[in-house]
């Protein structure tokens, strides 16, 4: 590798769950790890929402921990009783606090992590969506009580519905008017709501595409891939099934131009390229891995150039080239993270 430096945290031992996806729900199905919006620095944690360590992926240095909370952009969002507070992932300051007048449950953050949104039980069996910033707070009321968030951008909040029959859709409530849109946010060729369990979600940079890892009780996946600028949605099935342990293995990252997500799962032996914006399967290939620690997630990272994706369990760290679709190398190493810097030579840190 004479380009890339692929940056390990490394561990004598994983605390228990370190970077685990499986059986998140809609509210805590964060990222173990993630590049920091606009920096060379990437946060990692080992818990749903637990404290966030950050590291410089150009000197492979942890640089400050911040508490847990909703990541999205360069802000984190915590939440400590009545009281929101942001975090700049970038310098570890407290950017702003507010304290509500109300106990909420935070549910997440807009795509920039400039506004909190949570929830609120009224006594007529209804909901109140609460979004609040620094300096404003917007209270929204809707009927019954089966939501969750999934994303916000701008005036369009996206909600979860859970069905009473079963599976639960996405609904689109409008910030400007206070109104929740008549039509579902859906793939156009899918009749049904969505089934199985969210797994694992990652955002582009931009903050325009959000990305979920559903997963079915039989063992089958999709990607669910949110448009929220156009408020569009897209289900991209993905290969494998008949084994819901080897479904926990899936792992996603972004190429650095935001083109394409790969998605790889050692446990069905299979790595797959998306195209972002046509929402497509553009490379499909076959990747050997035994005794790959299925159980604990899959962290993935791509190198800067596009060409390697790096894999890991946990316990072994598996870099696979793009291009002629080949296994390059495999190593034994405990990490809790990976990532890429932008020069530089193979560099291990260890806690």
């Amino acid at each position: 590798m004479k380009r890339s430096l692929l940056f390990l945290v490394a561990a004598a031992l994983l605390l228990p769950g370190a970077a685990r996806s499986a059986a998140c729900t809609p509210l805590n199905c964060a990222p173990s790890q993630f590049a920091v919006q606009g920096s060379t620095l990437i946060g990692y944690r080992s818990s749903a929402l637990g404290r966030v360590t950050i590291v410089d992926l150009r000197s492979g240095k942890k640089r400050f921990l911040v508490p847990g909370g909703y990541v999205d952009g360069h802000l984190l969002v915590h939440q400590a009783g009545r009281q929101l507070a942001w975090y700049d992932l970038r310098s570890g300051t407290r950017m702003a606090t507010k304290t509500l007048p109300w106990q909420i449950r935070l549910a997440g953050a807009s795509q920039d992590g400039t506004r909190a949104v949570g929830f609120r039980l009224t006594p007529d069996r209804e909901t109140t969506v609460v979004v609040a910033s620094a300096h404003t707070t917007r209270e929204l009321v809707i009927p019954g009580r089966q939501w969750d968030f999934d994303a916000l951008s701008g005036n369009n909040v996206f909600l979860i519905h859970y069905l009473t029959t079963g599976g639960y859709t996405i609904r689109l409530l409008d910030l400007a008017t206070g109104k929740l849109a008549p039509q579902l946010v859906k793939d156009p060729r899918d009749s049904s709501p969505i089934w199985g369990s969210p797994f694992s979600r990652l955002s582009s940079a931009d903050g325009r595409y959000l990305f979920t890892i559903y997963l079915a009780s039989n063992g089958a996946a999709m990607v669910h891939e949110l448009d929220v600028r156009n408020a569009t949605a897209r289900c991209i099935d993905l290969p494998g099934t008949g084994d819901y342990t080897s479904a926990l293995s899936w792992g996603m990252a972004l190429s650095r131009d935001g083109r394409t997500l790969w998605a790889a799962n050692p446990g069905y032996r299979r790595v797959v390229g998306i195209d972002v914006r046509s929402r497509r399967v553009t490379s499909a290939f076959r990747v050997d891995l035994p005794y790959w620690n299925l159980v604990d997630g899959t962290r993935a990272a791509v190198s800067p150039d596009g060409r390697q994706l790096a894999l890991a369990d946990g316990e072994t760290v598996a870099l696979l080239g793009l291009s002629k679709h080949e296994l390059m190398h495999r190593f034994r190493v405990r990490t809790v993270a990976i990532g890429w810097s932008p020069t530089g030579l193979l560099q291990k840190l260890h806690r």
